[in-house]
């Protein structure tokens, strides 16, 4: 007999239950990150103009749309303790990452991943910290990584827009 991720519906008419843990949701999208690195790296700093990489743009989106998947099911199955809440603080932080509009708003979510990234971690005390606090810094790792991919081309649009560049050069600025 074969398990899947999700039992059937039960003859009482409950709605189904879970029959993955918490933590076995979060490696599935832990194994979801180097895909979703690798499709995005190969899109940096494309502004979309080129057909011709329609197939790259497809692929970065399937990745996330996996990746944001695999938050969701993490986010839905029920907590049973504090692992269970910690890799779920995780997965909220890459839901909301990926969700936001607003550049501000992920920047701010960087930078407090990363300056309490011990906020996220399991307490030593618990059983099996180690592990899960193992897979909770991959997650992050990951999460800067994943954001890092832009920077390069971010600082280059910010020396672009530098006021003090010649943009008035040419024959117009010599009349």
């Amino acid at each position: 007999m074969t398990t899947s991720l999700y039992s059937v519906k039960k003859c009482d008419g409950k709605a189904p239950t879970s029959s993955v843990s918490v933590l076995a949701l979060f490696t599935a999208f832990l194994g979801t990150l180097p895909r979703l690195i690798e499709d995005e790296r190969d899109l940096c700093g494309y502004s979309g103009q080129d057909p011709a990489v329609d197939q790259w743009i497809a692929a970065a989106d399937a990745s996330l749309a996996a990746t944001k998947a695999a938050c969701a099911a993490v986010l839905a199955t029920p907590a049973e303790g504090e692992a269970d809440r910690s890799v779920q603080r995780v997965a909220r932080l890459f839901m909301d990452v990926s969700e936001s509009p607003d550049p501000e708003e992920v920047a701010d979510l960087r930078a407090n991943a990363r300056l309490r990234r011990w906020a996220y971690r399991v307490p030593g005390k618990i059983a099996g910290a180690h592990q899960v606090n193992v897979q909770i810094d991959a997650a992050l790792d990951g999460l800067e990584s994943w954001l890092a991919l832009e920077d390069p081309f971010d600082a280059r649009a910010e020396a672009w827009a530098d006021p003090g560049l010649d943009c008035d050069a040419g024959p117009a600025a010599f009349a």
